[in-house]
């Protein structure tokens, strides 16, 4: 029995120095933005004072917040359904028996998962340029338009070249985790199915999606919490604009704090954020991962 508890505090204390990293990094700075959020902080004066819902309020009633909300789901919903749908594809693609060189080109296709966010949104930026930009440049060349389109600078389309860059970034971490889960299909199953008189398709949904499934799950759930704090692409190339038609929630904390000064309304914000990221997982774990678990 004493060697069980020594064994027992010894697992324990090995998980410990990773615990107080979550803690020290993550819970002390979340647990001071859910108190602040009650507060209203002059930041000039150090002046704090208690004032409830005030802030969740205040921001609730700004109808600049409620389209960074908008924002924030159509962000999050394109760039996380391009961003698998194309990794996948890339995944089982590379895969395939045919292909050959696939070292060379899996090096190639991780290029944009190892450049730096920042360097990469400059680059897209001067690519993007209404002027001198490459990509409207192919296109007039090509005949689809006529005259350069200023996307960053238009309602319509800002929002979609923000969501380009994003897929861009992030389909090689797509490709990459399905491609090693893909490798892990047991080939058995497959003739086996094939005996059977299952078509391709029939063997791909009901063998390889299933054995994967665990994967792809994980996948979409990192995807979606990541995209849905994201703040430097769109940070980068239009700081939210044009007429906040690009403002996510990451955009409408930093301008409440940083230009606003205004510390308990951006931790009410944040605080919101925060919500919603926990809920959705939450639910996305109950109802989709954990209906395996059950199963």
């Amino acid at each position: 029995m004493q060697k069980s508890g020594i064994y027992k505090l010894g697992s324990y204390l090995y998980i410990t120095p990773a615990l107080a990293f979550v803690v020290v990094v993550m819970m002390i700075p979340l647990g001071y933005t859910i108190v602040m959020s009650f507060f209203r902080l002059n930041l000039m004066t150090g002046d704090l004072a208690f004032v409830a819902f005030d802030n969740f309020k205040a921001i609730f009633a700004d109808d600049i917040f409620k389209l960074a909300i908008r924002n924030t789901l159509r962000w999050t919903v394109g760039s996380v359904i391009l961003q698998f749908l194309i990794g996948f594809t890339l995944a089982n693609v590379i895969n395939m028996d045919v292909i050959k060189g696939k070292t060379v080109l899996r090096i190639a296709l991780m290029v944009p998962w190892v450049f730096p966010s920042v360097v990469s949104a400059l680059v897209w930026q001067w690519m993007y340029h209404s002027d001198f930009g490459i990509i409207s440049e192919v296109f007039k060349r090509l005949g689809f338009i006529e005259e350069s389109i200023p996307w960053l600078s238009t309602p319509s389309l800002a929002m979609l070249a923000a969501i380009i860059i994003n897929v861009w970034k992030m389909v090689p971490f797509v490709m990459l985790m399905t491609e090693a889960a893909l490798q892990n299909v047991s080939s058995d199953l497959k003739d086996a199915a094939s005996i059977d008189g299952a078509n391709s398709f029939q063997s791909f949904w009901h063998i390889t999606i299933s054995s994967i499934s665990g994967t792809i799950k994980t996948i979409i759930l990192l995807l979606t919490i990541w995209t849905m704090n994201a703040f430097t692409f769109i940070f980068i190339l239009t700081e939210g604009g044009p007429a906040h038609q690009t403002e996510i929630l990451s955009l409408y904390i930093h301008r409440t704090y940083f230009r606003a000064y205004n510390m308990g309304r951006a931790s009410a914000a944040a605080t919101v954020l925060f919500t919603i990221t926990a809920v959705a997982a939450l639910i996305y774990n109950k109802f989709v991962i954990g209906r395996d678990k059950n199963e």
